[in-house]
């Protein structure tokens, strides 16, 4: 009866093992969507930059924008490695190193959206000071382009700052993909150590299951052989009473 419990708790052990590898993992999937709502929101604001030739305000404007993104995606970077170190499981670290990679591709797209633009708009500005007419018209036309040239170096003075900050997040995003990279090698080594344990439980619980079925099978050859150990005493027993009064 024992043996038979035995059998029955190893075979349910392994039920729940595959349960649980079935199960999905939903903080995951929550963490890779809004890493990539993030990803496409910014993507579309560098888009939007490229394309704009309006004003160095805009500009800025755009760069706000593309910023707040930015740092909401780090934000979500930063939790998932959190989570990745709690949970201490590969698929979390394996997904942060590719996001720190995508981050870094993310901010030199951003810094060179912002040079391009920025660029592009220097240019018109300067064509539409080459074309201003003669006398009081370009009097006062050479002195809105004195003042369009302040305020033109001054924004790009806003600008150059902008793309420092961007370069000193490149950096230290660079930095923690290493950080994380490193953590990860670490973590590697622990989870094969670990594969190797769990080897040697399943070797030993596969050894513990065949000698249960085999002391099982020995318990029922035993059974039957005192049953008919049994039947011969009482045969035995027969006879000598049947001897003695007949």
């Amino acid at each position: 009866m024992m043996l038979t419990v035995d059998l029955n708790h190893l075979d349910k052990i392994q039920e729940v093992h595959n349960e649980k590898a079935e199960e999905p993992d939903e903080i995951y999937d929550n963490f890779v969507q809004n890493l990539a709502t993030y990803h496409f929101q910014v993507k579309a604001i560098i888009q939007d930059i490229l394309e704009c030739r309006d004003s160095m305000e805009s500009l800025n404007e755009l760069n706000e924008k593309g910023r707040a993104k930015i740092t909401l995606l780090r934000e979500e970077l930063e939790n998932l490695d959190a989570h990745a170190t709690d949970m201490n499981d590969q698929k979390y670290f394996l997904e942060s190193v590719s996001q720190r990679h995508l981050l870094a591709g993310l901010l030199k797209e951003f810094k060179e959206a912002n040079i391009s633009s920025m660029f592009a708009i220097e240019k018109a500005q300067r064509e539409d000071l080459l074309k201003a007419g003669a006398g009081e018209e370009s009097v006062l036309r050479n002195r809105k382009k004195k003042v369009d040239r302040d305020g033109l170096l001054k924004m790009s003075t806003g600008v150059t700052e902008q793309l420092l900050s961007i370069s000193r997040q490149l950096a230290t995003t660079t930095q923690r993909s290493q950080d994380t990279l490193d953590s990860l090698v670490s973590s590697s080594s622990t989870v094969h150590g670990t594969q190797a344990e769990l080897q040697n439980t399943g070797s030993t619980i596969t050894q513990s299951s065949k000698l249960l079925k085999k002391y099982g099978r020995r318990e029922f050859t035993d059974k039957v052989i005192m049953f008919f150990a049994f039947l011969f005493f009482l045969a035995v027993c027969l006879y000598i009473v049947q001897k003695r009064l007949f």
